[in-house]
């Protein structure tokens, strides 16, 4: 690399790691992330995405989830599945699922299914700021613990730093990168990625009004109300800022790999067909 090209590396560099220094010391809170029993033992995790992959698997492989130490994230406790894969851990991200809980009925009935159908042990993460009681979530067998939703880059000794003490992750574009991080902060050392699918741009198109669709499918079916709050995110969404949105999300995967490897974890792609290319593709055993 040229002099030149090093000394803007390290410039870029060291704006985003003082960008980033400023978003920790305003956004990030105290994190409770304890280490799983399961970690302690060795066990592998298997994190569960809601690509369309997930439910060809639960078809033929049910007995496998069902036995693993698995995570379910976002809405896959509203799918009928969801209480014969019993998640061990479950993880919610989106700001959505916190503020939409009086307008939105899928995200009502989430937490409703949370009270009323988890009678196994299951930990469920949520950002910083966000308790059980103020979720509504009564559950004895729900335990609730945070971790902090807040981006930073920079240096890498600096990320290695402040993802190491859970005040910060890779920008978290998608669900997936808080569930790898948390998962890490939780002592796993195996992870395996079912349900990670991320073919978008497959399936990203644009009218002739100029509206820009962006269909995500998942291993459930969408109901109606979901598919119009989809739409209404997207309304006034341009390709660019999409574009840009998924080059974040595939970049931060690449920093969530190089994190785990300094901190000697494993992360393996166990989704056929599956368009991120951070992590060494292994079939789920």
């Amino acid at each position: 690399m040229k002099l030149s090209d090093r000394l803007s590396d390290f410039l870029s560099r060291g704006a985003s790691t003082a960008k980033s220094l400023v978003k920790i010391a305003l956004q990030s809170k105290r994190s409770n992330i304890s280490q799983a029993e399961a970690a302690r033992e060795g066990r592998p995790l298997v994190i569960m995405g809601n690509g369309p992959s997930l439910g060809r698997l639960i078809a033929t492989d049910l007995p496998k989830l069902s036995s693993a130490m698995t995570m379910s994230v976002n809405f896959a406790a509203n799918a009928d599945e969801f209480t014969q894969l019993r998640p061990d851990l479950y993880l919610l991200a989106d700001p959505h699922f916190f503020t939409g809980r009086d307008s939105d009925t899928n995200v009502r009935r989430l937490y409703e299914r949370f009270n009323s159908e988890v009678t196994w042990p299951m930990t469920l993460y949520v950002p910083a700021g966000h308790k059980g009681a103020d979720l509504g979530i009564h559950n004895s067998h729900i335990r609730v613990e945070n971790f902090n939703f807040v981006g930073a880059e920079g240096f890498e000794c600096f990320e290695r730093v402040v993802y190491g003490a859970g005040l910060a992750m890779p920008r978290p574009r998608n669900v997936l990168i808080p569930a790898l991080m948390t998962a890490m902060r939780a002592g796993f050392k195996e992870i395996y990625l079912v349900g990670a699918d991320h073919g978008w741009l497959s399936t990203l198109s644009v009218t002739e009004d100029n509206e820009v669709v962006s269909i995500q499918p998942h291993f459930y079916k969408d109901n109606d109300s979901e598919k119009k709050r989809v739409a209404s995110v997207y309304r006034d969404v341009r390709l660019h800022d999409i574009l840009l949105s998924f080059h974040l999300a595939f970049k931060s995967y690449h920093s969530v790999n190089r994190y785990a490897q300094s901190k000697g974890c494993n992360i393996y792609n166990s989704t056929p067909g599956s368009f991120i290319d951070a992590f060494p593709r292994r079939e789920l055993t």
